[in-house]
Parts: C-alpha cells; structure tokens; sequence
C-alpha cells in the first residue's frame, strides 16, 4: 500500500486515543496492589493474602474475559465498547472507601470483578482498532498501544501510594475523573474499528496485513502463548508483590515503594518503543531472546541491592528498559502466526489468557506469602525470564532443523 501522509497522521490520532484509553483503563488496575498495608490496615479483619487475592481476582477478571470478547465475531465497528469498558474499570477506585462493618469483602469481589470486566474489552476491541492502522508499521503501533497499557498500569502504583500516603484511601475516588476524561478524545478523533472477515487464518502473513507485518517471522502460537504466559507471570509478581515488599519488608515509604514500579513501567515503556521501532532491522526473534536473557541477571541483581539502597531504582528503570519489550513483542509476533485461529482469538488469548495464568499464579503466591515473605517470591522473576528464552531456544532450534 502506497504511504499517504494525511492517513497516517489520521491513523496517528486515532492511535494517540486509543492509546490513552488503554493507559486510563489499565492505571485503574494498578492502584490496589500498592496500598495492601494501608487496606490491611482500615479493614484488619483482612489479611494480606485475602488482599493478595483481590488484586489477583482483578488481574484474573480483567484478562480471562477478553478471551470470550476476543472470541466473538468482531462486526461492530464502533468504539462504544471500549468507551464503557474504561468506565466500568474505574470501579477499582471504590474498593478502599467501602465501610468497615458489613459484608466487605463479597464488595470487593464484586467491585473487581466488574472493574476486570471493564478493563478486559478494552484490550481486544483496542487491538482489533490497532489492528487496523495500517500506514503504521505493526511492530511500532503495537508497541505504542501495549506499553500506554503498561505505563499505565505502573503510574497506577504511584498515584495510589502518593495520594493515600497524603490523603487518605478516600481521596482515591478523585481517580474516577479520569474515565470520562479518557473518552473525548476517543469519539472526537473518529476512530472506527475494522469489520474481521469470517475466514480462519491460513497462513502466517494474511494479503490484509502484509503493509504493516512485513518482516515479522510466523512462529507457532503455542510456543508464544506460553512465552507470554511466563513473561506476564514475571511482571504481575513485581507489580503486586515488589511495592509492599519495599514498604514493609525493605523499610522505604508507601510513596517510595510505588514509586519503583512506576520507574519499571517508564523504563519499560521506553525499551518497549525503542525495541518496537528497532525489531524489524535487527530480528524480532533476537530482540526477545536479548530481552530475556538479559533481564534474568538484571533483576537478580536489582533484588540483591534494593533492600541495600534506594539508588537500586535507577537499576530497575535499565532492567525494565531491556526486559519489558518481550511480552510486546510476543504480541506483535502472535499478529502473525502460524495458526488458524482468528485475529481476536488470538488477541484474546494472547494479551487475556496469558494474563490470566499470571493472576492465577499470584492467587498460589498470597497463600504462601505469609509464610516466606515477599522477598524470596520475587526471585520467581528472574528464573521465569530465564524460563522465557529457553523456550524460545527451542523454537529457534525448531526453526532451523526446518530450515525457516
């Protein structure tokens, strides 16, 4: 397809606001892991790990249904969906400002739940609208919108231990703005979701998506899906566990501890574009097997000086600067293939149930948390990157016995 300046500007505003919903709707799902002490502390008849299970039946909820939603036959084009997705999401807010006495916790369980639902269509219906930017190279579209998500959910440690540390759990409703905020430039930009023919996929480069996904290897969807699965799995367990493990277990603030996710998220976000953009160039494959390789011996390292000293955070930011891009990357490689699953099958799957496992993972973690502390979990990370580039090993082992 020939490059047309005025779409792609088009197609640039209309990423720009599909990628500030996703940032909107996922923050939402980062603000309650950072406060646990402070939740713990307003309800005691809550322990931690019944709050460690909140925060994974969120995780759970806003991931295992966008595979039903990414199932379904995608004939509506317009963005209404995702418009009351992140209105719904912001029902998070509400969980720290229910009254102490009465039946609290089915609330909460309610409360994320339906807050999960939210945040779960924003992602297949937002990557079906990515899907269909097609003057934006799919590496670099992809990127964007996945790492707003990330950002967002990072900047969510930080808005919420900040604004409890100063004003209390209640001042957390004032978050709620953000959803209808998120919306006006959403309608106004004119985006439109694109109608997904009926036909499976056939082959890993369809003729629909050649402009935009040339040079993108087609790798197997299972060996992606259970990359994906363990990278997830690595960065749920830093989000949940890694900031009340900083405040309680390390001795820094409520503040500080949210403060060093939210650096992962920015270094995340960084590396993930930066890679998104270089990935073509230099090989998607390589790029994730670098990232993982890398990121076991970073994070190590980071686990080992963070209860030492604070400047351990400036780490943190060049770990997730390597690091993070993988899952991206699993992302844009799973637009691609070798599978006859639909385009939101796959996105379902893939951004839905991969996040799913990780949130059931966490589920078994709170229950051995109180046993082992937060400190000794957090090594699951860096095994799980190691996991990670094993298993892409094989599969480059795989591709060139075949000769691919």
């Amino acid at each position: 397809m020939t490059p047309c300046p005025a779409l792609r500007r088009k197609q640039w505003r209309h990423l720009l606001a599909l990628t500030l919903v996703h940032a909107v709707s996922d923050t939402y799902g980062g603000i309650i892991a950072p406060v646990l002490s402070p939740l713990n502390d307003r309800y005691p008849g809550i322990a931690i790990p019944t709050l460690i299970f909140i925060v994974s039946l969120l995780g759970f909820s806003s991931n295992i249904f966008q595979i039903p939603i990414g199932h379904l036959r995608a004939t509506w084009s317009s963005p209404a969906l995702i418009g009351c997705g992140v209105l719904l999401a912001g029902l998070t807010v509400f969980i720290g400002v229910l009254p102490p006495e009465g039946p609290v916790l089915p609330l909460m369980c309610l409360l994320a739940v339906a807050a999960g639902f939210g945040i779960a269509t924003v992602h297949p219906e937002g990557l079906r609208a990515v899907h269909g930017l097609d003057q934006i190279p799919s590496a670099l579209s992809t990127a964007v919108f996945m790492v707003a998500g990330f950002l967002g959910f990072a900047s969510g440690a930080l808005l919420s231990s900040w604004i409890t540390q100063n004003g209390g759990l209640h001042s957390l409703v004032w978050l709620y703005a953000a959803a209808p905020l998120a919306l006006l430039p959403l309608f106004c930009s004119g985006v439109r979701l694109p109608v997904e023919k009926e036909q499976a996929r056939q082959a890993p480069a369809e003729p629909e998506e050649q402009p935009s996904g040339r040079g993108v290897p087609g790798v197997p969807f299972l060996p992606l899906f259970l990359m994906a699965a363990t990278l997830a799995t690595c960065s749920q367990i830093q989000a949940t566990l890694l900031p009340t493990y900083l405040h309680r277990e390390a001795g820094y603030s409520l503040a500080f501890s949210g403060l060093s996710f939210t650096l992962f998220g920015v270094g995340g976000a960084v590396g993930a574009i930066t890679w998104g953009a270089l990935a073509p160039r230099i090989g998607h494959l390589r790029v994730l097997l670098l990232s993982t390789l890398l990121g076991a011996p970073l994070t190590l390292l980071y686990l080992f000086l963070a209860p030492q000293t604070a400047w351990a955070a400036a780490l943190f930011v060049v770990t997730a600067f390597i690091a993070y891009t993988g899952f991206p990357l699993c992302i844009t490689l799973a637009r691609h293939a070798d599978t006859r699953l639909r385009f939101g099958q796959r996105m379902g799957l893939i951004s839905g149930g991969t996040w799913g496992i990780a949130a059931l993972v966490l589920w078994g973690l709170g229950r051995v948390a109180p046993h082992t502390g937060m400190g000794p979990l957090l090594h699951l990370v860096w095994l799980g990157y190691l996991a990670a580039a094993l298993l892409l090993a094989a599969e480059l082992r795989r591709r060139r016995r075949v000769g691919r």
